[in-house]
């Protein structure tokens, strides 16, 4: 039983995880003063063009740093 509960908690700890990224984007999108429209349409279109995480390291720094 312990077997089949731990690799479940662990699936449902990632999904939850990578469900909230999206939410944050369009958070932060829209802390830098855009409207919540604008910010959906971003992130719709992060999604279609990135599926997966690109390995730039340039996009990826950008992506850490946060920009004041």
């Amino acid at each position: 039983m312990i077997k089949l509960i731990i690799p479940s908690v662990i699936v449902v700890a990632f999904s939850l995880a990578c469900a909230n990224g999206p939410a944050k984007r369009i958070a932060a999108c829209e802390h830098q003063g855009e409207s919540d429209g604008v910010c959906a349409a971003h992130e719709w279109n992060f999604a279609m063009e990135t599926p997966f995480p690109d390995n730039d390291l340039s996009t990826l720094a950008q992506r850490v740093i946060p920009s004041h």
